[in-house]
């Protein structure tokens, strides 16, 4: 079964970045070696984390050679990254596996259209190789798949001086020709918050802990919001 693995914001400079989100009171995780990395993590203790990653726009012109080699909803995700500005970008659903084989099999039975898996891999600050694979659903708008990393990145301990607890809310907007292939793609979920909006995406993350909303301008255009009173999910 799927759940929502982590959400994803698009920066222009990573560097920048982690200083704002350090100076915001979060504790940041580098992807890998720092000056040389192109992402950096929130990590909570449990449920969703947030990465930030660095796209350069100038990938986009691989959209259709990696459309060719993984199917149109890997070359529309690629634009979809590489896409001018910061902000909110993407979600990510994850299995309990580290192969997405029989995923992609059940997406695809389901009538879903998805991509070929993708297997990517990085190495991280203290030079252990993670390995991962994707499975990207048509169209791009909708969220991606993720498989389980290989080895588990979670770390140990995690506490940031602003006292965030964790993702409490991930509120996704879905135009409504998007509704039915949502609804394929994704079950019951504890954190994702789909409602009906004039785009597909993010629209705004609720964390446990976090004493007032912090400005857009800080964040890259990402809004962070406290947590609220749980109520029924909206009527879509």
């Amino acid at each position: 079964m799927l759940r929502c693995s982590h959400v994803l914001c698009r920066v222009e400079d990573i560097g920048s970045t982690v200083s704002s989100f350090t100076d915001l009171g979060f504790s940041m995780e580098w992807g890998s070696v720092p000056g040389k990395a192109h992402n950096a993590f929130i990590w909570f203790a449990e449920g969703p984390f947030i990465e930030f990653f660095e796209f350069p726009s100038s990938l986009e012109r691989l959209r259709w050679p990696v459309s060719a080699a993984f199917g149109r909803g890997m070359g529309d995700r690629l634009a979809k990254w590489a896409a001018d500005g910061d902000g909110w970008r993407d979600v990510a659903l994850e299995t309990e596996d580290t192969d997405l084989t029989d995923t992609r099999a059940r997406l695809k039975a389901g009538g879903l259209v998805v991509s070929r898996r993708f297997r990517n891999s990085r190495t991280r600050p203290d030079g252990r190789r993670v390995r991962y694979q994707l499975v990207a659903p048509s169209p791009a708008a909708l969220p991606f798949v993720v498989s389980a990393y290989d080895p588990p990145q979670r770390p140990e301990a995690i506490t940031h001086a602003n006292g965030a607890t964790g993702v409490t809310a991930v509120h996704f907007g879905l135009r409504p020709e998007h509704l039915p292939d949502y609804d394929r793609l994704v079950g019951p979920d504890p954190w994702l918050r789909p409602r009906v909006s004039a785009v597909t995406g993010v629209l705004e993350v609720e964390l446990a802990g976090l004493a007032t909303s912090l400005d857009p301008a800080s964040t890259c255009g990402a809004a962070l919001v406290p947590a609220r009173p749980v109520q029924k999910q909206e009527p879509r």
